[in-house]
């Protein structure tokens, strides 16, 4: 007699939570062989739940009490954020479904034992997100351990670079946050080894810990065998790693590469000695090369994930024993609780109170959208009087008065800016797809706009892009404010279709709303404090080595992010004054070699080696090409030689205001771009 009831039929499959997690919940889904059926999707944010609804031919419901009732789902994928995972997974249990919830699986282990005790009430499986687990190489890692002898220890590595801005320039709970986020894999793992290998009903202890923004560090112990943990934003490379050490051997799973690397010997013969490194570096060049292969073949972003959620479809159809235990869902939540409490503890002790930066002006009153971000927050750095305006806060942002949490892409409330003098608008999508860019850079402006006008604003300050203005039809041509914007902007990517559309809606929509604009496009950006080449003029290849696009004597439009948001709080600020467009760069920064001589004093040491545009524009073309041909479709169009192609701006409306900012608005301009 099975404790879960039997299901014969496709199963019933619901989201809740529609964010990229989810759609690749969906990929995996639709990889499987057995029949499912994917019936409905809810999100706090309606938008994005009717854009999933679309890519999964499905219906989207309002709220989660309306998904259960309308759907009836068996299966329940929560991929909302880790704050809301016990509420989500706790109403589908309590409804009768089976839940699968995203990393981490609880907080706290009152919650993650309160989600166990429900689903055995219910008689309901629970899984947690845990696809290393099932990752091809971690079940050859478990395979191999059997000859290691008598496990001794075992350690979790995990390196990652954090994602947006510069590292120096974020603040430590925005930093405690991303740790926090990427901890449960390399903890999860750690401890699944060592209740396979520690003595049998041991406990696992947290036997010593340390957290800071960047970093923790922990020592675990299953009876005589010793677990570590390291997990940091700093070190490099990036990596992840799982090693086993035995009293025979040692071997080292990577799951960046998929592969498992070791001679699983003792290495103590003078043979083993010698050899033993020109096995494992013969194991690590071909087992990279083939799954590189691989993953190449499969489009797969996740390794693990499909057959973790086939694994546990099967338990709900068939003998009922999830594929991860409650029990070691219990533990793993238990240790990462105490682990988030010593980085907590250390992230929000009080810190002393510092003088504000020095201001551009103290006029107008500023709301800043997307003051969070890279050049927003140094935006509001420049300014005095700052609400911030974004989809969180920073209370460690003390350049910011006041927050208004807002997701624009939905919408924005009026009374967000009341008592505001002036709105820079520095969100966008930088790096989604169309559709991102459709919600996050062009509804969101049109949503901006609408509440302006509601709020009584009539001033804002756009930041736009360089990548708007229309290609340059000869080599020579040089643009400058009047040079039409692309008039078929989608084949120079979703980036630069999202900035130009948004650009044409504030051009229409503004005046008629009683809104003066002024557009700001900054070219590539440079950062002092963390200097690296600009995506435009090159990318990082290996070590101090980077691939140059083009040759030194090629233009090349640049501004220092800190120069950039002097300007943009000079026009907030100025704003009579401002010219209505400004193609912003650095006027003294007009070729790649000066640009590069700049950053190397900014401390960048790194060496270029310099090739063709029209080269590289090709081999992205080829490379596109087969990789959507390998997928069994046709690639989407992109100029890759207009969006690479070296440009000549005009620099003297740039030129002229960034002389302004300088003296500090004292003297008066007039231009007409």
């Amino acid at each position: 007699m099975t404790l879960i009831p039997v299901i014969d039929r496709p199963l019933r499959i619901a989201f809740i939570g529609a964010g990229q997690m989810a759609r690749n919940h969906l990929n995996a889904i639709r990889r499987l062989s057995m029949p499912v059926a994917v019936v409905g999707v809810t999100d706090r944010l309606p938008a994005a739940a009717d854009q999933f609804a679309q890519l999964a031919g499905i219906r989207s419901s309002f709220s989660i009490e309306a998904l259960l009732s309308d759907t009836k789902p068996d299966v329940v994928h929560v991929c909302t954020p880790p704050s809301s995972h016990f509420e989500a997974a706790h109403a589908a249990l309590d409804w009768g479904a089976h839940v699968y919830v995203e990393k981490p699986f609880a907080l706290t282990a009152d919650d993650a034992n309160g989600l166990v005790a429900l689903a055995r009430a219910r008689r309901r499986l629970i899984c947690a997100g845990h696809q290393l687990l099932r990752d091809d190489a971690f079940e050859q890692l478990m395979g191999g351990a059997a000859g290691l002898g008598d496990i001794v220890q075992v350690d979790s590595h995990f390196a990652f670079r954090p994602m947006g801005p510069a590292v120096p320039r974020a603040g430590s709970r925005r930093l405690a946050q991303q740790l926090i986020d990427i901890l449960p894999h390399p903890l999860y793992s750690l401890v699944d080894v060592l209740e396979r290998f520690g003595p049998q009903g041991a406990n696992i202890e947290l036997s010593w810990a340390y957290g800071g923004a960047t970093d923790v560090q922990a020592v675990l112990r299953a009876g005589n065998v010793i677990g570590r943990l390291s997990v940091s934003l700093r070190g490099r490379p990036v990596s992840s790693s799982l090693a086993i050490t035995g009293t025979r051997g040692t071997l080292t799973c990577d799951f960046v590469r998929s592969t498992v690397t070791g001679t699983a010997n003792t290495g103590t013969e003078a043979l083993e000695k010698i050899l033993n490194p020109i096995a494992e570096a013969w194991q690590l060049a071909s087992r990279t090369a083939l799954s590189l292969g691989r993953r190449l073949r499969n489009g797969v972003a996740y390794p693990g994930l499909q057959p973790l959620i086939g694994a546990f479809y099967r338990a709900v159809t068939r003998d009922g024993i999830s594929p991860v235990s409650p029990e070691h869902l219990l533990r793993v939540t238990a240790i990462f609780e105490q682990l988030v409490a010593a980085i907590e503890t250390t992230v929000y002790q009080p810190s002393p109170a510092r003088p504000r930066a020095a201001r551009v002006t103290a006029a107008p009153y500023v709301a800043v959208t997307g003051a969070r971000g890279f050049l927003g927050a140094e935006i509001a750095r420049k300014l005095e009087h700052v609400r911030g305006i974004g989809r969180a806060a920073n209370p460690e942002d003390r350049n910011v008065h006041d927050w208004v949490v807002a997701d624009l892409s939905t919408g924005l409330s009026p009374d967000a800016l009341a008592g505001v003098d002036v709105v820079v608008h520095a969100a966008a999508e930088t790096s989604g797809d169309f559709d991102a860019h459709q919600r996050n850079t062009i509804n969101a402006t049109r949503h901006l706009l609408r509440a302006m006008r509601a709020a009584g604003v009539s001033r804002l300050v756009l930041v736009s892009s360089l990548s708007v203005v229309r290609p340059p039809r000869t080599p020579w041509e040089r643009q400058h404010e009047s040079t039409p914007r692309s008039d078929d902007p989608r084949r120079l990517g979703a980036y630069t279709w999202g900035k130009t559309l948004q650009e044409e809606l504030v051009a229409r929509e503004a005046p008629a709303l009683g809104i003066a604009a002024r557009i700001i496009r900054p070219g590539a950006l440079i950062d002092s404090t963390a200097p690296e080449l600009p995506g435009l003029m090159g990318r990082h290849l290996y070590g101090r080595w980077h691939l140059g696009l083009g040759r030194p004597s090629l233009p090349i439009a640049v501004c220092d992010v800190s120069r950039c948001a002097d300007a943009i709080a000079w026009c907030a600020t100025h704003f009579d004054e401002a010219p209505a467009v400004v193609n912003l760069f650095e006027p003294n920064l007009l070729t790649r070699r000066e640009t590069t001589s700049r950053m190397r004093e900014y401390g960048w040491d790194g060496r270029i080696v310099w090739v063709p545009v029209s080269v590289v524009s090709g081999g992205i073309i080829t490379a596109r090409t087969l990789l959507s041909l390998v997928h069994g479709k046709l690639p989407e169009p992109l100029a890759a030689w207009s969006i690479l192609r070296p440009r000549r701006f005009d620099p003297t409306v740039a030129a002229t205001m960034l002389d302004a900012v300088a003296t500090n608005g004292s003297d008066r301009i007039a231009l007409h771009a």
